[in-house]
Order: structure tokens, then sequence, then C-alpha cells
């Protein structure tokens, strides 16, 4: 009987390791929308993320402003950089590679995207009127598995 309980006892570790290693798989980034009088910002909780599937975590840690999260792939290497619409000031997302977004997000609320990355450079920056221009955007790099 022992014998038998151990070796059922075994197969689900090994079961487990698999599973966790399936999970391990998927990578999360948490994104944090920030403005102040000192201007906007979006802080990434890393800079990089091996290729495959992403979720991005995104937080309007804004006390006034809504935002949003757009996943651009561009080797630009800012946001000022990219194609813009002077009169809507805002990045012209037509003539870009747009991977997934997060919009609307009101003062303190969140939401995510999942996105399949591959690798490259990309570039995370909210699109409201001005934002992007004025500091909210992000490098983010996806490498090889």
């Amino acid at each position: 009987m022992r014998p038998r309980g151990s070796a059922i006892l075994a197969t689900v570790c090994v079961f487990g390791l698999f599973a966790a290693g399936d999970a391990a798989a998927a990578t999360t980034i948490r994104v944090g929308l920030q403005d102040s009088k000192r201007g906007m910002h979006m802080t990434t909780s890393r800079p990089s993320a091996p290729a495959g599937e992403i979720t991005f975590q995104v937080v309007n840690e804004s006390k006034s402003r809504e935002h949003e999260m757009v996943v651009v792939k561009t080797d630009a290497r800012s946001a000022a950089a990219l194609p813009y619409e002077a009169g809507a000031d805002e990045v012209d997302l037509s003539k870009l590679q747009t991977l997934g977004k997060v919009e609307d997000l009101e003062p303190g609320q969140s939401g995510t995207v999942r996105v399949d990355l591959r690798p490259g450079n990309y570039i995370l920056l909210c699109n409201e009127p001005g934002h992007a221009h004025q500091g909210m955007w992000a490098r983010f790099t996806v490498t090889g598995h």
C-alpha cells in the first residue's frame, strides 16, 4: 500500500511541475500611468520580456485624468519620433502596427490586454491628446526565447 500511495504522490508532484512550467511561460507586465505637476509618466515592472504571450496589467494611477495604453511595434527611440497628427495632438496610429490597447481608463481604474509578441522593439504609449509627447510612453523590448 505504501509504495502505491508514494507513486500517486510522485505523479501528482511531477504533473504539478509541468503545470507550473506552462504557467511560467506567460509573462505579466505591470504598467503604471501617472501624471503630476512635473509631467506625465509611464512605468513598467520590467523593460523587456521573452517572446510569447504577454499580459499587460495597466493601472491608471492618476487622480484626475483619463489615460490609455497602446502597444506599438516600432524601432523608434521615442514617442516624438512616431507619426503625429498635430491637429488632434495624438500619435497617428493608422500609420503604425498597433497590437493591442487598454482604452478609457478613468482615474484609479485598471485593465488588461494580452498579446502574443515576437522579438523586437515596441513602444507603449498613452494616446490621449498630448499625453505621449508630455512623456507618457515607455520603450519595451521582446527578446528571443
